[in-house]
């Protein structure tokens, strides 16, 4: 039976950080409600002869030139009620999709590290890399370097699990339940967040990128599921992680709404977690 405490410790790492990152993003979603709620109603208490649809603070950017002191500055727009309420709201959104990379960068880290020690334990899950030059070792920086990537981290560890486990396999990929394809998702996002702001603007590209790692899975009404995740705004797609409202049944009555970021993070640890168990469910190191 191989040693399950690695794994087990590296798993409970990964549960403690991405119940933080809910945490946060339960307090985000009231500190932006009771902020859209202050602004309606300090707007709703301007004198009348305030001009409320003209009315709103602007903001101000100052900076000198390095070999003249010249300073120069810059005054913003005027933001208007409609505009400080999308501000909120953005404000907001920007607040989950970081905390979503965070959370993805966690599983990463977590992928990673159990993976590696299948390497050092001698595992049938884990898959010489070319070029190997440390037969033998128990250094895990021989398997794991945090400050240098694998190339194609972490979906190369992904598909030898889904290669050499059968658990894996039969698991990862359910009908109504497709940790695989939300997962991609989640990484691709995860991309967009960091590096362009949080906007698609190429959404066929996205796309792409996306049928590239299931290039073995039906890709019907993956592109809705991708659609449903963008929101039209300044000319290009805006993740939009927010909370939807409930429209139909009991639910409508009492405000029930979905919520993204809870699913997001339910696939994240679900994936961990069954990444666990085909660790845990492999017996015979390789001879």
């Amino acid at each position: 039976m191989t040693d399950k405490t690695f794994v087990q410790e590296e798993f409970d790492k990964l549960l403690e950080k991405i119940t933080n990152a809910d945490v946060y993003k339960r307090q985000t979603a009231k500190i932006f409600e009771y902020r859209e709620a202050r602004l309606i109603e300090q707007h709703q208490q301007l004198p009348d002869w305030v001009n409320r649809e003209e009315h709103g603070p602007a903001y101000f950017v100052r900076y000198k030139s390095p070999s003249t002191a010249v300073e120069t500055t810059i005054t913003t727009k005027t933001y208007k009620l409609d505009d400080q309420l999308e501000l909120n709201t953005l404000h907001k959104l920007k607040t989950y999709q970081w905390l979503l990379a965070e959370a993805y960068e966690v599983f990463e880290d977590f992928i990673e590290r159990v993976y590696a020690d299948c390497g050092i334990r001698g595992s049938s899950l884990w898959v010489r890399p070319d070029g190997w030059k440390h037969d033998g070792s128990k250094d895990l920086s021989h398997y794991y370097n945090p400050r240098r990537k694998s190339s194609g981290t972490p979906f190369i560890q992904l598909k030898a699990l889904r290669e050499r486990s059968a658990h894996f396999r039969e698991y990862e990929a359910r009908k109504g339940n497709h940790y695989r394809v939300q997962f991609v998702l989640i990484e691709k996002l995860r991309h967009l967040i960091v590096h362009e702001g949080g906007y698609c603007e190429d959404f066929n590209s996205l796309m792409s990128l996306i049928q590239k790692e299931l290039v073995d899975v039906s890709m019907k009404g993956v592109r809705s599921y991708v659609e449903s995740y963008l929101i039209p705004h300044r000319g290009a797609k805006l993740i939009d992680l927010l909370e939807l409202p409930v429209e139909d049944g009991p639910g409508a009555l009492i405000g029930a709404y979905h919520d993204v970021m809870g699913g997001f993070f339910t696939t994240l640890i679900e994936y961990a977690l069954l990444i666990k168990e085909s660790i845990e469910l492999e017996e015979q190191p390789v001879t």
